[in-house]
């Protein structure tokens, strides 16, 4: 159902924002190389995978707020798309 689609049978349609769950949101932590300028302050590579698996679950966890919150704003909409991997 697209927007149109949702004004013709009077249906109530929101759209998540793509870029705040976008793949590259949630997931760039863990595609980190160890060069990389957030990583520069571990000195072993344990740390370093430490830092990345720790800031790949804390923007995993404010995508999941940034859902939890749109749902809960929007729970008397009849549609909540969710875009994701486009194109």
């Amino acid at each position: 159902m697209q927007t149109y689609d949702g004004i013709i049978l009077n249906k109530k349609v929101r759209y998540l924002d793509p870029a705040a769950i976008c793949e590259a949101k949630h997931a760039s932590p863990k595609w980190m190389k160890d060069d990389d300028d957030h990583l520069k302050s571990f000195e072993t590579k344990k740390a370093k995978q430490k830092e990345r698996k720790r800031f790949h679950q804390e923007t995993f966890t404010n995508v999941a707020a940034y859902i939890s919150l749109m749902m809960s704003r929007w729970e008397d909409m009849d549609v909540i798309f969710a875009p994701y991997h486009i194109q």
